[in-house]
């Protein structure tokens, strides 16, 4: 016969192991993530119709993973522009499949020129596109307060020189000659 004491620890071991398998993958999720502009971010820099940045070496990187019986050429893609460390710059062909990069023509951007040119201008960027968005917001809030007050009951019209008169709907009144 099993004691009740080691009934309790078989129990208490169930629970500890089943937090383990319910914390596990909980842990497994967490990241931080740095949105572009920031002096923490790492990855793809989008350059569009700008001039070409400052790159570090002389031409582009590619890291090579293995691609099984699809070849095509590398040179015919158009490289990509990449903000990482130096450490992953260096040691590229380890660290491309971090930012799916690879077989793919990479150039590494410098740092400074991340961090006083292009960094500022997203910044700007971004706060230009969170201002037209709150106008948007107290525009959509203005048009539906008009639209309430309009269908409030009692309206108060005001002439030029300054008068006001209240007008009231009466719903109690039928304006019908019966």
């Amino acid at each position: 016969m099993i004691s009740r004491s080691s009934r309790l620890l078989h129990a208490a071991l169930g629970v500890v192991c089943g937090a383990g398998i319910v914390y596990a993958p909980v842990q497994a999720q967490t990241s931080l993530t740095v949105p572009l502009g920031q002096s923490g971010y790492y990855g793809r820099i989008t350059i569009g119709n700008q001039a070409p940045p400052p790159v570090l070496g002389y031409g582009p990187v590619i890291g090579w993973q293995p691609l099984g019986s699809d070849r095509w050429n590398p040179s015919a893609i158009e490289p990509i522009y990449l903000r990482v460390p130096p450490q992953q710059a260096r040691d590229w062909g380890r660290y491309c499949a971090l930012y799916q990069a690879c077989n793919v023509p990479v150039l590494f951007v410098q740092d400074d020129w991340y961090r006083n040119t292009y960094a500022p201008r997203v910044r700007a960027a971004q706060a230009r596109q969170a201002r037209q968005a709150a106008r948007q917001v107290r525009r959509a809030e203005e048009a539906r307060d008009r639209w309430r007050a309009s269908r409030e009951a009692v309206k108060r019209l005001v002439t030029p020189d300054g008068r006001v008169y209240v007008l009231e709907k009466r719903r109690d009144r039928d304006d019908d000659d019966d």
